[in-house]
C-alpha cells in the first residue's frame, strides 16, 4: 500500500521544522559569539561556513551515516533510520545557511546598537533582546532559507533516514524511490507539492527582505 501523499507531506513538514529551528538557534548563538571576536577572525569563520553551504548532502548524510550505524561513536543510541537521524542531518545541512544569511547585518547592527545602548546609558546586559527586536525580519527570512534547504535535500533523508514507508519517508525520498519503481505519476504529485512550498518560502523571503530594505 502507498503511503499518502498527506502523512509524506506532514512528516516533511515536521522533521524540516525541527531541523531548521535547531539550525536557527546555533546560527544566533555562533552569530552573538562570533560578532564579538576580531574582523579577521569573524571572516575567516564566515568563509568557512560559505565554503559548508556548498557540501553535498550525500557526504552529510554518510557523515551522520557513520556517527549513527551500530559500530560508531553513537551507535549506542539506535538513531540510525530514525526521523531524529534526518533531524540531526538535516539541521548540520541547514546552519551553515542560516548562519551565512545572518551574520554580516547581525555584525554591523549589533555594533550600531552597542553604541546606542552605551550612548543613553542602558546597561548593556539589555543588547541581546534589543538586537533580536531589531533584526526580527532578518530572522525571520533566515529561519525560511534554512527550512527551504532542509526540507529540500535527499542525501541526508535517504541515507540516514532509509525511506521507509510510515516512518522517515520524506517528500524527497518519495520522489526518489517512487520513481524507482516507475510510478511515475505519483512522483509527480509529490514534486509539485515539494516545489509549492518552495515558492511559498521563496515569495514569504522575498517580501521579508523588501520589508528589510525599506525598513
Amino acid at each position: 500500500m502507498v503511503e499518502s501523499l498527506a502523512s509524506i507531506t506532514l512528516r516533511s513538514l515536521y522533521i524540516s521544522s525541527i531541523a531548521s529551528l535547531i539550525a536557527f538557534g546555533l546560527a544566533i548563538a555562533m552569530s552573538f559569539i562570533v560578532s564579538q571576536s576580531t574582523r579577521r577572525v569573524s571572516e575567516l569563520v564566515l568563509s568557512l561556513f560559505e565554503a559548508l553551504v556548498g557540501v553535498p548532502t550525500t557526504v552529510v548524510g554518510l557523515v551522520v551515516y557513520m556517527l549513527l550505524f551500530p559500530g560508531g561513536p553513537l551507535g549506542p543510541l539506535r538513531l540510525l533510520y530514525t526521523p531524529t537521524a534526518i533531524i540531526i542531518g538535516e539541521s548540520l545541512v541547514a546552519v551553515p545557511v542560516a548562519f551565512t544569511n545572518m551574520f554580516r547585518h547581525f555584525q554591523s547592527m549589533r555594533e550600531s546598537i552597542r553604541e546606542l545602548v552605551l550612548s543613553l546609558g542602558i546597561p548593556e546586559k539589555h543588547l541581546p533582546r534589543l538586537l533580536l527586536r531589531e533584526l526580527a525580519p532578518l530572522l525571520v527570512s533566515s529561519y525560511l532559507v534554512s527550512f527551504s534547504r532542509a526540507i529540500g535535500e535527499l542525501g541526508v533523508a535517504l541515507i540516514a533516514g532509509g525511506g521507509i514507508e510510515g516512518y522517515t519517508n520524506v517528500l524527497t525520498t518519495a520522489i526518489a524511490i517512487q520513481t524507482s519503481i516507475g510510478n511515475y505519476e505519483y512522483a509527480i504529485w509529490i514534486g509539485l507539492v515539494l516545489i509549492t512550498i518552495t515558492i511559498i518560502i521563496t515569495v514569504v523571503v522575498k517580501i521579508v527582505g523588501e520589508y528589510l530594505v525599506w525598513k
